[in-house]
């Protein structure tokens, strides 16, 4: 058993005069109550002094976003205010878990043909802010929920009484550990739940058994600040991308015996990252895509650690063909499936309701794709399902609305350009399981 924590004894001479000073000490705010602080207050209600609008014609707009899609469906989460934080969708594409800023999980139904309804209600009202909500890769009743408190749940979504059948959590050190993110691995064996910097320095990636119901283990020297979230590979259940507001992506395979070999990739964005995913090339290469919490958009070759483009937020306004950069929304990634993917970008002036459109990704470009019209809140969440060809979108609003798209583009992913490497030192650590 490995112990961190040592204490040094000393003497001190009997004639010494013992001064006790009085200090002030300010308390460290994470980034996740920073961010909650800004969801409550609304984006909308900062808007840029010069109002954003369309940067070329409505006729120039209509050729070059082709799709111009209006919702099939929109609901709303809750009567009182509330902000949609969190979506996740059941791989057979007829459930939907929502987390609200209210300290709330819902779960819905999608219908055939896109109609969005509430299923049994609360899933969950939790004491501490939901944190990330998943659902299993191979069962679509099974619905993982993890909060800031350090708890993991795991619901069946059949229960009639919504409780939650287990709860995940690490005691190890005594107090739980606040937790920023959760995901599982891709053959549903194993949970991993990230955690803000705790007391004594360290950020951890939490490993938990399903089958067995226990805690695995922890890798903790990999990241210097808080975790904002993480990722299994989407096919490859021992490969893991974490990213911190640090700067650094790291990608471990948790197959290794020690955290210093499971630690295979390091990207340093130099900036604060708020998201990441996972994406494949037409030729197979894996790709991890960064959004940073400036809204600029970064994209790694994973095997050869090249930075292959990097958009900062003007760049991405232009794409849009939009004129204000201070309202650009960078969403988030999503995979159309066939080797190519797309960026869900919007405007948070007037309350978003202007613009919310996908950028493809073509050869370090991005292109523009869909326009989805009749969007009515700012977007912080988006699932796409690739099979259905849907997107469901929540936000400052606390509305789920889902658009039906079209066929999706032909994938033309060409070459690398060389970027920045980094290989980060560690000292070995155990196996977390």
């Amino acid at each position: 058993m490995t112990f961190r924590l040592s204490t040094e004894a000393g003497t001190c001479p009997l004639s010494v005069s013992i001064v006790f000073v009085s200090i002030s000490i300010v308390p460290r705010v994470s980034f996740f109550v920073l961010r909650e602080m800004f969801d409550d207050v609304h984006s909308s209600d900062e808007e840029s002094p010069v109002p954003d609008a369309d940067s070329c014609s409505s006729n120039k707009l209509g050729e070059l976003f082709k799709t111009s899609h209006q919702p099939c469906s929109e609901v709303s989460a809750t009567l009182k205010r509330a902000c949609g934080l969190h979506l996740s969708q059941s791989y057979d594409s007829r459930k939907l878990a929502l987390g609200l800023s209210r300290k709330i999980l819902q779960l819905y139904d999608v219908r055939e043909g896109g109609d969005i309804s509430i299923s049994n209600g609360t899933l969950g009202q939790f004491e501490s802010g939901i944190r990330g909500v998943r659902f299993f890769n191979g069962d679509s009743n099974s619905l993982l929920c993890c909060t800031e408190q350090g708890d993991v749940y795991l619901y069946d979504v059949r229960c009639s009484d919504n409780g939650a059948v287990h709860r995940f959590e690490d005691t190890s050190e005594g107090l739980k550990k606040t937790m920023t993110s959760c995901d599982i691995n891709q053959n549903d064996r194993v949970v991993c739940a990230t955690s803000e910097v705790q007391k004594n320095g360290d950020t951890f990636l939490l490993f938990f058994d399903v089958r067995q119901r226990k805690y695995l283990g922890c890798y903790w020297e990999c990241h210097s600040d808080d975790i904002t979230n993480v990722r299994f590979h989407p096919s490859n259940p021992d490969l893991v991308a974490s990213g911190s507001v640090d700067g650094l992506v790291n990608v471990f395979n948790i197959s290794q015996t020690t955290e210093d070999d499971a630690l295979e990739y390091c990207f340093n964005v130099e900036t604060a990252i708020d998201s990441i995913n996972w994406h494949a090339d037409p030729t197979g290469r894996d790709l991890v895509s960064c959004v940073t919490t400036t809204n600029d958009l970064h994209l790694y070759d994973v095997a050869s650690q090249d930075c292959v483009a990097r958009f900062e937020r003007e760049q991405i306004t232009q794409a849009m063909h939009r004129t204000s950069a201070i309202d650009c929304n960078v969403v988030g990634t999503h995979n159309y499936g066939n080797g190519s993917f797309f960026v869900l970008t919007g405007s948070n002036y007037n309350k978003g309701t202007e613009c919310l459109r996908t950028l493809r990704y073509d050869n370090k470009t991005l292109l523009p794709d869909r326009s989805f019209g009749g969007n009515r809140q700012i977007v912080r969440a988006s699932v796409y399902n690739e099979k259905e060809r849907y997107l469901i979108v929540t936000g400052e609003c606390g509305l789920l609305a889902l658009w039906k798209c079209d066929n999706e583009p032909e994938a033309t992913v060409n070459g690398a350009s060389k970027g920045l490497k980094q290989k980060l030192h560690v000292s070995h650590r155990a196996k977390p399981y």
